[in-house]
């Protein structure tokens, strides 16, 4: 597992101006200084939600919470697929 790192770190790396962090935070969506390699992924998505598409940050709520979901789904059904996969018989 990678090491958290300091977020302006992050903010400095996609380009991202202070003022959005301000906009992200008083929302609620990012409120910790050090970020996990996950949380970091999460901050470039929504910064190119709201820096490419318009989203404003209710959308990016929204659309982090459904990506949440979605990758936990994934790992579901790649874990489910797996198992059964090792339960057939060799070809």
């Amino acid at each position: 597992m990678s090491k958290p790192v300091r977020i302006e770190v992050v903010l400095e790396f996609l380009g991202v101006e202070p003022q959005d962090l301000v906009r992200l935070r008083r929302e609620g969506l990012f409120e910790s200084d050090w970020l996990e390699p996950e949380v970091a992924e999460e901050l470039r998505v929504a910064v190119a939600l709201m820096r490419d598409l318009g989203v404003n940050a209710a959308g990016v709520e929204v659309a982090l919470r459904l990506r949440r979901r979605l990758l936990t789904l994934e790992g579901r059904t790649g874990s489910s697929l797996r198992r059964i996969l090792s339960e057939l018989p060799p070809p």
